[in-house]
């Protein structure tokens, strides 16, 4: 997980013109929240790559490669964003998704296009969108598919259950479409409670920045009745 000590925020001329300045009035504290949900934002995208490194023993060099031949090898392989979009074969249109997992079991091979979600709350624009998104782009490649039984996943990383997933979009995917980030894990053979207890350290480590920064804000102690804690 990024430490909140990576993030450094906006700069003082962009915090006075924000939104945070307008709601609360303090520079610092305004800071400190627009550090916070830079934070939020780029925990997605390490999470992505947490999964991606450690499932780097199952990556697809050259997807058109992979794609060009009719029978894969058997077990499962995981093509990132970054190899689907310098994928030739493959027609993305912005859309593509965070991965691809081929799997070949028995006489089947499957397709997961898969979305994943560190959190599972969406409104109902965007949820429709994610589902349209996922939707679109099977339909884009259903050629340089044919070989596999394709399925569209929206993982929610958090989730206990997939009905939970569902809900959370707003009902606008199917039951079988959601997948818990245990059963991603499971899928790719990542250890997923390895990654809930690095998480779980990181938040520790992030709670404790969070409140040390805040007690140096004078106004925000004095608000409290306290002393700024330099």
């Amino acid at each position: 997980m990024i430490k909140l000590y990576e993030v450094k925020g906006k700069t003082i001329a962009q915090i006075e013109n924000g939104a945070y300045y307008r709601c609360f009035g303090n520079v610092a504290l305004a800071q400190m929240l627009s550090r916070v949900q830079s934070l939020i934002i780029k925990n997605g995208f390490e999470l992505e790559k947490m999964i991606t490194d450690l499932a780097s023993d199952r990556h697809i060099a050259d997807l058109d490669e992979f794609l060009s031949r009719q029978i894969m090898p058997t077990g499962t392989m995981l093509a990132t964003k970054r190899a689907i979009k310098k994928c030739d074969l493959i027609r993305g249109r912005g859309i593509e998704p965070d991965f691809m997992v081929f799997q070949h079991i028995g006489s089947s091979q499957m397709c997961y296009v898969v979305e994943l979600k560190d959190g599972h709350e969406f409104d109902t624009k965007s949820s429709a969108k994610e589902h349209a998104n996922l939707h679109q782009f099977i339909s884009l490649n259903a050629d340089p598919l044919r070989y596999f039984k394709v399925y569209t996943k929206i993982v929610g990383f958090n989730a206990q259950n997939q009905d939970e997933i569902r809900i959370g979009f707003k009902n606008k995917i199917d039951l079988d479409q959601a997948m818990t980030g245990k059963e991603f894990c499971d899928l790719l053979g990542v250890d997923y409670d390895a990654i809930l207890d690095t998480r779980a350290r990181d938040r520790e480590a992030n709670f404790k920045e969070l409140a040390q920064e805040l007690a140096k804000i004078p106004e925000l102690l004095e608000a409290l009745g306290g002393e700024p804690r330099m």
